[in-house]
């Protein structure tokens, strides 16, 4: 059973309206060791002006959240005018070259996407991000096709046309092929069917995207939410402040029940029978930290102290054990 706590409203706890606050609706980004490692290798791609590569990795991982921090962080280091586009690849049944380049347009923002045949919009498309590279300090943009493992043959030819056209305007374009890990059997089929341009162009570096693996990646993950996060801006209030107002004045950190996370999910996974290495996609984490901060916290029962079972309830609410026993039936 839960333990009601005190709900008296410390002097401490910023005003906001009602379920406002990121860890309500979802817009937030705290890095992660493997997000960490993610823009380390992102970073020497594009140093070494590599012109693609592919990171690649299991559903509901974190790449998402990876792609909206590398958006964030990348034109920190490499300045504010960096061309940076993530195009969505829709499925498509067959390729159709209008189609995609009208995707490609939508989605990095140009106002006439629909407009003209398939030449004209790739005309488009090319025109568009030879302007935005030769704007930029270091002549370059960098392009990410996120869920890549819908991607047919044609789909890289007409990359690489795109590509061709930059390289004789001189700009440098990095293309970053994101999804699941078909795309590594893609990989495979263009080296037998001798596909090097496409390889060369796009496929030469691997980054697999893994999840939470260690006690040291949820203390990380946690250390976010305790010391380096902050709402309403300016406050130096962190989302752990904000939600456990009091126990945090009195020293209470997230960070602390690193090894008890771990050794719930690690028991929970044993009690499901669930195979294979110990891996959390990050969204199965985050909803557990958010559903200990929401209803644990003072906008909900207001506990005293955090326990196992608290946690238990949390990660059987985030879907973890659902999910990984579904996949394992499949």
């Amino acid at each position: 059973m839960l333990r009601q706590g005190n709900h008296q409203t410390p002097a401490n706890r910023p005003f906001i309206p009602p379920k406002s606050h990121p860890v309500y609706t979802g817009r937030y980004l705290l890095a992660t060791n493997e997000i960490s490692n993610l823009y380390n290798t992102i970073s020497r791609w594009i140093d070494c002006r590599t012109p693609g590569g592919i990171i690649y990795g299991r559903p509901r991982i974190g790449k998402t959240r990876a792609l909206k921090f590398l958006l964030s962080q990348l034109p920190e280091e490499y300045g504010e005018d960096l061309p940076i586009f993530i195009i969505n690849c829709r499925h498509y049944k067959t390729p159709n070259e209008s189609v995609f380049f009208e995707d490609m347009l939508r989605d990095v923002g140009h106002e006439f996407f629909a407009n003209g045949k398939a030449n004209v919009k790739r005309g488009r498309l090319s025109m568009f991000l030879i302007e935005r590279g030769l704007s930029s300090k270091e002549n370059r943009v960098i392009v990410i096709m996120d869920d890549a493992q819908e991607l047919h043959e044609m789909h890289y030819k007409w990359l690489m046309d795109i590509h061709n056209e930059l390289d004789r305007a001189n700009v440098q374009l990095t293309v970053i092929l994101v999804g699941q890990k078909e795309l590594i059997n893609q990989k495979s089929a263009f080296i037998a069917m001798k596909r090097a341009q496409i390889i060369g162009r796009f496929m030469v570096h691997e980054y697999p995207f893994k999840g939470v693996c260690t006690v040291d990646d949820i203390t990380t993950c946690l250390v976010g939410y305790d010391d380096e996060s902050s709402y309403p801006e300016g406050s130096d209030c962190s989302f752990t402040q904000f939600f456990f107002p009091k126990l945090y004045a009195e020293g209470f950190r997230l960070a602390t029940y690193a090894d008890l996370v771990y050794e719930t999910f690690q028991e929970m996974r044993r009690k499901a029978n669930i195979p294979g290495k110990f891996e959390i996609p990050m969204q199965y984490l985050t909803t557990t930290v958010e559903f200990i901060l929401t209803q644990y916290g003072f906008d909900g029962v207001n506990v005293d102290a955090l326990t196992k079972e608290e946690i238990k309830n949390a990660i059987e609410f985030s879907g973890y054990i659902n999910s990984e026993t579904y996949s394992e039936m499949n």
